[in-house]
């Protein structure tokens, strides 16, 4: 049996967007990922705000009780990592001293899904796995500009529902690119 991908998102606070892109990838995913979030600054004992919740309901997604965390073992043991912002590319950068190939922006690997090769794999687990060897080869023939996937926190309730909006945009490009539908 082929072991699910193991996908990291991450943001600043752990707050708002990387749990909004952790709780819709495992609901699109299934047992394809474990999907996991992190922040570069997590806000330990916060959860996530009520605005991002409501956001999230509006596509029928509920978000659970979230416990933010700045663990960094989990970007060294994923297979794939999306970030919100060049900030946190640039961060996880620093730590590993330099590009790591299994970074995207979120906005970043969308774009680069809409002209690269479909990862290998058998199986939506295999392909997931696979998606970051795929992205970052069409990244080295020509870079998709990263993005940023605006911070939401403490703005209205419009830019909470647009940022969301936009999180289920690339999440469904990622997800049809790499087969994973019927994950």
């Amino acid at each position: 049996m082929t072991r699910p991908a193991r996908v990291t998102m991450v943001c600043t606070g752990n707050i708002c967007r990387s749990p909004a892109m952790h709780y819709l990838a495992r609901q699109q995913w299934g047992d394809a990922a474990e999907v996991t979030s992190a922040g570069i600054y997590a806000e330990i004992g916060l959860d996530v705000p009520q605005p991002m919740r409501r956001a999230a309901a509006r596509h029928h997604l509920t978000i659970p009780r979230h416990r933010p965390t700045h663990d960094r073992r989990i970007l060294s043991q994923a297979d794939l990592v999306l970030v919100a912002t060049q900030q946190h590319a640039r961060w996880i950068e620093a730590e590993w001293g330099g590009v790591a190939p299994h970074v995207f922006g979120i906005k970043e690997a969308a774009a680069l899904a809409g002209r690269a090769d479909s990862p290998h794999g058998d199986t939506a687990a295999e392909r997931l796995v696979n998606a970051a060897a795929a992205l970052d080869a069409a990244r080295q023939q020509v870079p998709a500009p990263l993005r940023s996937l605006d911070d939401p926190w403490s703005l209205d309730q419009a830019t909470y529902n647009r940022v969301m909006d936009e999180i289920i945009d690339d999440i469904a490009i990622l997800t049809s690119w790499a087969g994973l539908n019927d994950a």
